[in-house]
């Protein structure tokens, strides 16, 4: 994968968005989302969905960097892979809140 090629995809994504407020709208309560949207463009180059359990923050892990709506964050966050997030109680309630936004 060329080295720039999620930097690319995000800035299209915000580029042909109508909403003005893309950035702020996949930056604090839809980040599961883009994450996730990152994670299937990408997944041939192993894309992972990671969180940060103190920013309450999902982005996704792409060769090693991570990337939310503003661009590549490697460095911003202390991730982990959803997978491996074990406190059932918090992961029920970020299911709930954040990802299918019924709280």
């Amino acid at each position: 994968m060329p080295k720039n090629e999620v930097q690319r995809f995000i800035s299209q994504i915000c580029l042909i968005s109508s909403s003005k407020n893309i950035v702020e709208t996949f930056s604090c309560g839809a980040c599961y989302w883009f994450a996730r949207i990152l994670c299937e463009r990408f997944a041939e180059d192993g894309a992972e969905l990671c969180y940060d359990a103190v920013e309450n923050h999902f982005v996704a892990r792409i060769n090693k960097r991570l990337y939310d709506i503003t661009g590549d964050v490697t460095g911003k966050y202390e991730v982990i892979p959803w997978s491996q997030f074990d406190d059932k109680l918090e992961k029920a309630r970020i299911e709930r809140d954040c990802i299918k936004f019924n709280g």
